[in-house]
């Protein structure tokens, strides 16, 4: 007997309609692509971070952040079809997996303030091991869009029947395959394309100085695939564990001797640079008076920075960390020179006077190994009125902290990060006095360059008064100072060029002038006389990553054993500028690695890669 004859009335009720082929397959079709484009909606509403419309549609006017988007979607959704040649599977499966992926992005920044990252699957127990110190629950949306879910694989279960006859496997086969294949091309050409992703600004509704609102900015789907490229770490050619292994074995760790122990506090300086070494410019005041003066009474030296304008974490971490450019991540607990203090017995802090979120520094700082870290947020926001705290807030609170934590006796260490003159600088009116001639340059130019200078004037004063606070000290302290970057005068730097300063960085004198900044370091009386060195002299010209194992130099310490070999490439192989730019023999700069220097070279890379992926930590009798 026919068994549709004999099925149930209920059952032939819900048996979907068949159809002719050709309206079986348009179905299909136009279903499978609604159902993509809906499911794309569903993760770019999350991605929002506040399911607000208005950043939803945002999304919609940026065509190559919404492509981005929607590609992975329709590729899963493809792959699945052809794997189980099933429309409704084809959508139920990737909903699934990408509805948990989106809202444990929600939750994640949420409750930790991080973005959903590559990197986060390889810790999936840890996270769950943290699952229970939090209450979740769920926003609305998250069931709006479980329910949008349901309702589109009932549809296409009832309305998308086409399928690809048994017989012809083969086709899924190799359907399945150029998924895959596309997939793996689409990864290369766009989601591992830094310079893309960068360019790709949806700025209006979300704050992409903050990595968080950046990566949902960009969409969560574009943002986490792009996070694959951020997480492989190429290894230098030829390396292995093994001789990264045996090049840091060849040093003992060193602990700071106990008779030789003087409290460090470090302090760098937002766009702080000297202008005054650039020839061309036409100063008509000196706006480094008191910096020069503490220079003559330091040991200083130039440091080659490895951005403009911006990217102050490169400078930081590196002196951090001694790795060079560029910076990983910092996602997880990381090897730096704030463990090895602590581990000498240290009290490890600092303060920046802006916002924690910027540059992820909470998160980051904590991974480096600090006891505390002030921010706006949890300490300068009581003490201004302004958006940021300026020189004229933090230098003396970092003179007050001082004193608070060094009243036990116990030896201290402290980094700072300083906000004044960061950018931008008003180019419509003079807010300070005159120090660069208006002759040849364009009003604008004359305005933004002087009001740097007027702000870095002040830096200037806020130093001397500071380190004179510590002159008469008994307990012997070190103080460092250096710049991060140099500041970007107008678009593509055209006002260094009004002002006749070769900026182009293919010369090596373009690449000194855009990007070098001044260190210097300080000691009173009583830390010269425990570590028996004056303090003075030129350092010469180091990459950032050097600037650790220079002050270590200067207090006699031997430090830990990546710090020794550091100390033994920076003697043939001072400057590392973005891997571009080295120092001769001559103390001329030069785009060719100096052939002393290329075992030394090699020897650091090595060793820095095997740091970047473990943790070293220290302990000292």
């Amino acid at each position: 007997m026919d068994s549709e004859k004999t099925a149930s009335p209920l059952k032939r009720r819900w048996r979907p309609k068949e159809r002719s082929p050709k309206v079986k397959w348009t179905l299909t079709v136009v279903l499978l692509l609604l159902a993509a484009m809906g499911l794309t909606a569903v993760c770019l509403m999350a991605s929002t971070l506040d399911f607000s419309a208005d950043r939803f549609f945002s999304y919609f006017r940026e065509p190559v952040i919404l492509l981005l988007n929607f590609l992975p979607v329709a590729l899963l959704m493809l792959f699945f079809y052809f794997a189980t040649n099933r429309a409704w599977l084809s959508y139920l499966i990737p909903s699934v997996l990408l509805l948990i992926m989106g809202y444990v992005n929600y939750f994640k920044v949420a409750l930790r303030g991080e973005p959903f990252v590559i990197d986060d699957l390889f810790l999936l127990g840890e996270g769950m091991g943290m699952m229970g110190n939090y209450t979740i629950i769920p926003p609305v949306w998250f069931y709006i869009s479980v329910a949008l879910i349901l309702a589109g694989t009932v549809l296409l279960f009832l309305f998308a029947r086409g399928r690809v006859p048994k017989q012809r496997w083969w086709v899924r086969l190799l359907a399945a395959a150029a998924c895959i294949g596309f997939g793996a091309c689409s990864w290369v050409w766009w989601y591992s394309d830094s310079d893309l992703y960068d360019r790709q600004e949806n700025a209006t509704l979300f704050n992409v100085w903050k990595d968080t609102e950046n990566y949902a900015s960009h969409g969560f789907l574009y943002s986490f695939l792009h996070s694959v490229s951020t997480a492989i770490m190429p290894a230098p050619e030829g390396y292995s564990k093994q001789e990264a292994k045996a090049l840091l074995s060849g040093f003992a760790d060193q602990a700071i001797p106990a008779d030789r122990r003087v409290n460090v506090v470090v302090t760098m300086l937002e766009s702080f640079s000297d202008l005054s070494e650039l020839e061309a410019i036409d100063f008509t005041a000196d706006a480094y008076a008191d910096f020069h003066a503490l220079q003559t009474e330091s040991y200083h030296g130039t440091l080659l920075s490895d951005t403009c304008g911006g990217g102050t974490i490169n400078a930081e971490r590196a002196f951090l960390t001694g790795f060079s450019f560029p910076q990983p991540h910092y996602r997880n607990p990381s090897s730096s020179f704030v463990r090895y203090f602590s581990a000498c017995g240290y009290q490890t802090d600092g303060s920046h006077p802006g916002n924690d979120w910027f540059y992820s520094r909470v998160k980051v700082n904590e991974r480096l190994g600090f006891d505390r870290y002030l921010f706006m947020e949890n300490h300068y926001e009581a003490l201004t009125e302004e958006e940021h705290a300026s020189d004229a807030v933090l230098f003396p609170e970092l003179r007050r902290i001082y004193e608070e934590e060094t009243a036990d006796g116990q030896p201290y260490f402290s980094f700072s990060v300083t906000y004044q003159n960061h950018s931008p600088y008003e180019n419509e009116r003079l807010e300070g006095g005159e120090y660069v001639s208006h002759a040849g340059i364009s009003d604008e130019a004359y305005y933004l360059v002087n009001n740097y200078l007027n702000g870095v004037a002040d830096t200037g004063r806020q130093l001397a008064a500071y380190v004179d606070s510590f002159r008469d000290d008994e307990t012997p302290v070190v103080l460092v100072f250096f710049g991060d970057h140099k500041p970007s005068f107008g678009a593509e730097n055209c006002y260094y060029e009004e002002m006749g300063v070769n900026v182009l960085e293919s010369t090596a004198e373009g690449c000194r002038n855009l990007y070098s900044t001044p260190y210097l370091i300080w000691a009173n009386d009583a830390a010269r006389e425990v570590l028996g060195n004056d303090f003075t002299g030129n350092g010469g010209m180091i990459s950032p990553c050097y600037l650790m194992s220079v002050l270590f130099d200067q207090c006699g310490w031997e430090g830990p054993a990546w710090m020794q070999l550091q100390r033994q490439v920076r003697e043939v192989c001072p400057v590392m500028h973005q891997d571009t730019m080295y120092l001769s023999a001559d103390g001329s700069l030069t785009d060719t690695l100096p052939e002393t220097a290329v075992q030394a070279h090699h020897d650091y890379t090595v060793a820095e890669y095997y740091l970047r992926k473990t943790l070293i930590t220290y302990s000292f009798q």
